[in-house]
């Protein structure tokens, strides 16, 4: 399975992509979001793993927008620092398959998406 990572913070990313590639996947790297747009039209991932502050919270929420425009079937995940269930009133929320909190999100994403590859 194909999945777009996306995260201002470069350390965050290579590391969130090195597991993501340990645990099979395939991964494409955006470090901004005109680049993570750029791949999804460009690779069609199946997956996109979308930091909330990309590098704003307003530019995170409008790039799961753009990637669900470009492909209404493409899964998204969400990561915060913030508190999950704060954006379950959020009309993002429907576009969004899951939120999860960093620090404790490495292997219920792992086991997510290993779920949703089984499902493929």
């Amino acid at each position: 399975m194909k999945i777009l990572v996306a995260d201002d913070d470069l350390d965050q990313l290579a590391i969130r992509c090195l597991l993501l590639e340990q645990s099979g996947f395939e991964t494409i790297q955006a470090s901004d979001p005109g680049s993570a747009l750029a791949a999804a039209r460009a690779e069609n991932p199946e997956c996109a793993v979308v930091d909330l502050r990309f590098p704003t919270e307003e530019s995170g929420l409008r790039l799961v927008r753009d990637l669900k425009g470009l492909n209404a079937a493409i899964h998204l995940f969400l990561l915060t620092g913030a508190n999950a269930a704060r954006f379950a009133s959020r009309s993002e929320a429907r576009l969004i398959d899951e939120v999860f909190e960093k620090g404790s999100a490495s292997a219920k994403l792992v086991r997510k998406l290993k779920a949703l590859q089984v499902g493929v």
